[in-house]
């Protein structure tokens, strides 16, 4: 433990040198539907005061009972609106233990469970009192999960009673701009809980402690008087009670179960759940790992303790995690103490492998322990094989972590895995068209699966590493017969136009036209659907086919659907993400040269919705609009689309869906890391040109296929770009950087693959 905050003050140093950029104070700034500016992102800011923690923890260690008698010296508040105050906050921007200051305030609402205070500066430019309204509603009375119970019910049934030296039972919850590095983009922080504020200023020698229970929520960026910013700022009053309850529990418990309780409390009270995606990108990195001086990837961190408690709660139990908070042991150790006084047979080891597990297969008609309750889970990124043939290979599992590779191609599957290392354990899980398998893979035994190929089309190995303090070493090799390469063609960004298809009853489809360069079976398609709220409505689904391309109708319209078309039901279908189907069992032939068109169409009642991101011509992709595709009372409809070519069979080529095929070719090459063009080791090259206005090229050698991700950062540590995120070949690769939209200066390149990692320098002068 001594480690850990030794390792978090060097990172939280090194983050506040480089950031010189004081907060923001635009008289007013633009804000999206989620209540604060473009490319800026919300965090939660009370494990950037963990200096501060480290202070309180050390008097309460010595003084346990300091937080029993402070009540019997305090006299209650008793705030009425109109009462006026100033509080102290945290001056996020140096990091100093000890830097605070005065917020001038006025007490603009009182409730049964809080009072709401306003700094005076923010209000009626910032907040004004529908959102406070709102805010004590759901503190007080209801939330998402629960129309008659507010977030303090929620909170205290989950967790347990708050602290309450200020001997008064009501919350104080501070609306104000948090003083942080947020510059106009980035990341800033939304709120934050301070223990500071529960200790008497004189038993720390200083009177900078407000000597009250506390938390404090963001006004800039965060927009309170819009719908997406009052939610996330709401969601957030959940997130920082969780963590004044915990202080009073356990104050000495680590980051990643004081952060995955907060986080889960946003869940519990039924606000969505921290973004899910960023966990399934890096599944190969510690558990409890939690990077408090780094903005970018702490976000990684949020979203690995949330899906993990969220598993835990799945399947233990909300109640589960009183016990948690209540005892004094931390970390696993914690955990597992909890699991014991709630009556569970389950244990921290047993629940992380079967997590690895669910992860991936995200059913619990398999099993109960392989599944969440919680819908729609994007799953984590995987090393995909389409030849059962592979050369040996030697990789790496982080401590706490897993790897999963998967077999998607061939038959009659063979796999070693070899490790002498006995915390390394793997699994085998087999998914058919009909039937799904969790099987034992011993290590050093060949394991095989005669049906691969018929009775099962793909096999997922998780690789998990039950060791908490090193990381596994392990090979594998692989064999069968018959396998495929894959050839994806997309028009996301093309200036292939996508088309309208007028059918009966004025049933209307959309389609792309693809022009293959190969010859084979068609694989997959993969469709992006929309970020928005109501995204998905309904339990229709989407209907997805392959046709013919009519040589002659104007704009290439789709003639005679070739194969069999593939139904995927909404509820398997997530918004704000690539959705891949399955094209396998459609039987659609491809020829190269010869055009084919994928159909889109939506099946289902009146009002089912789908809701597609659509290339607007530009050359970004995240310059997309969105467009709903819906049933209607006449069949299929498109909708949110002016166009006046629509309906006349034209092609439109201002807008297309983002889409993509995937074609698989029969092949019998043996993937190996021993050709001759394949380098001995890692390398990262200088780029060139260096200084480089606008662009300039980026090499990296890999010595065997592994996952790479290559991005760019500014001087202060934000990510600017990012240039390589997926599984790479063996060799030298090629890589163009533009930094058209940069300003000119210093930034970082940085790859990392596995355990290797390397940044270099590069300057962009204009």
């Amino acid at each position: 433990m001594q480690h850990y905050f030794v390792r978090q003050f060097i990172v939280f140093i090194l983050c506040f040198m480089v950031c010189t950029t004081l907060h923001a104070q635009p008289s007013e700034i633009i804000t999206t539907e989620k209540g604060f500016p473009p490319n800026s992102y919300p965090i939660h800011g009370s494990d950037l005061l963990w200096k501060q923690e480290l202070e309180v923890q050390k008097y309460v260690a010595e003084h346990p009972e300091a937080l029993r008698s402070n009540a019997l010296h305090k006299t209650a508040w008793s705030f009425t609106v109109g009462s006026t105050k100033a509080w102290y906050a945290d001056n996020l921007i140096t990091g100093l233990t000890r830097d605070r200051y005065q917020v001038p305030s006025t007490c603009r609402a009182v409730g049964t469970n809080c009072y709401i205070f306003v700094e005076n500066a923010s209000w009626n430019t910032r907040v004004d009192s529908a959102a406070v309204d709102s805010i004590l509603l759901y503190f007080n009375s209801k939330t998402p999960a629960n129309p008659s119970m507010g977030i303090f019910a929620t909170d205290t049934s989950a967790f347990g009673n708050p602290p309450n030296v200020d001997n008064d039972p009501k919350i104080i919850i501070l609306l104000l701009d948090i003083k942080d590095t947020y510059s106009g983009s980035g990341g800033f922080v939304e709120g934050y809980f301070s223990s500071f504020n529960e200790v008497n200023p004189s038993q720390l020698g200083y009177s900078t402690s407000n000597f009250a229970e506390m938390f404090y929520i963001d006004t800039n960026p965060l927009n309170l008087r819009t719908s997406g910013g009052l939610e996330s700022g709401i969601s957030t009053l959940a997130h920082e009670f969780q963590h004044m309850i915990h202080f009073i529990h356990d104050p000495h418990e680590i980051t990643f179960v004081n952060e995955g309780c907060s986080v889960l409390a946003e869940v519990n009270c039924g606000f969505p759940i921290y973004d899910p995606a960023l966990y399934a990108n890096e599944p190969n990195h510690y558990l409890l790992d939690w990077r408090s001086g780094d903005l970018t990837h702490v976000l990684n961190d949020y979203s690995r303790a949330a899906r993990f408690f969220v598993y835990l709660r799945d399947q233990v139990g909300i109640g589960v995690f009183k016990k948690i908070v209540a005892n004094t042991q931390h970390g696993t150790a914690g955990i597992d103490s909890g699991l014991v006084a709630y009556g569970s047979p389950l244990r921290f080891n047993e629940i992380l492998q079967d997590w690895f597990i669910a992860n991936i297969l995200d059913d619990r008609s398999v099993d109960s322990l392989y599944g969440y309750s919680y819908p729609k889970l994007p799953k984590p990124v995987e090393q995909s094989f389409f030849n059962p043939n592979i050369a040996l290979t030697t990789d790496s599992v982080q401590n706490y972590a897993v790897q999963y590779l998967a077999f998607k191609a061939g038959s009659q599957l063979s796999a070693t895995f070899t490790s002498s290392n006995p915390a390394l354990i793997i699994k085998a899980v087999e998914i058919g068209a009909s039937e799904k398998l969790v099987r034992d893979v011993p290590r050093n035994v060949k394991f095989t699966e005669p049906l691969f190929g018929t009775t099962y089309y793909a096999i997922h190995f998780v690789v998990m590493n039950t060791n908490p303090n090193t990381q596994a070493i392990y090979s594998y090799t692989a064999s069968g017969t018959g396998g495929i390469t894959q050839t994806t063609l997309s028009y996301a960004g093309s200036a292939q136009g996508a088309i309208l298809i007028p059918g009966p009853n004025s049933n209307q489809k959309l389609a792309e036209r693809f022009s293959p360069t190969v010859s084979g079976q068609l694989y997959s398609v993969s469709v992006k659907l929309s970020n928005g709220v109501n995204a998905i409505q309904g339990s229709g689904k989407l209907r997805v086919s392959a046709c013919q391309d009519s040589s002659g109708s104007i704009g290439g319209v789709p003639g005679i659907r070739i194969g069999t078309s593939v139904d995927v039901p909404f509820s398997q279908l997530m918004s704000d993400s690539w959705n891949e189907v399955n094209m396998q069992g459609a039987n659609v032939p491809i020829t190269a040269r010869t055009d084919f068109h994928i159909v889109v169409e939506v099946v289902g009642t009146v009002g089912d919705t789908l809701q597609f991101l659509l290339d607007n011509g530009s050359a970004t992709p995240t310059s997309t609009r969105t467009s709903s595709y819906r049933t209607g009372l006449n069949g299929i409809r498109w909708y949110n689309r002016a166009d006046p070519n629509y309906g006349s069979g034209k092609a439109v080529s201002h807008e297309n869906l983002l889409l993509t095929a995937s074609i698989a070719v029969p092949t019998a090459v043996i993937e190996s890391a021993t050709q001759s063009n394949v380098p001995l080791q890692y390398g990262l090259e200088q780029n060139y040109p260096n200084p480089f206005n606008p662009s300039t090229t980026i090499r990296f050698q890999m010595p065997s296929k592994g996952f790479v991700t290559l991005r760019i950062y500014d001087i202060v540590g934000r990510e600017v770009a990012t240039l390589v995120n997926g599984f790479q070949e063996a060799g030298t690769h090629n890589v163009k950087f533009d930094a058209s939209n940069l300003p000119s200066g210093i930034y970082l390149y940085r790859i990392t693959s596995g355990t290797y990692a390397e940044t270099k320098k590069l300057v962009l002068i204009k």
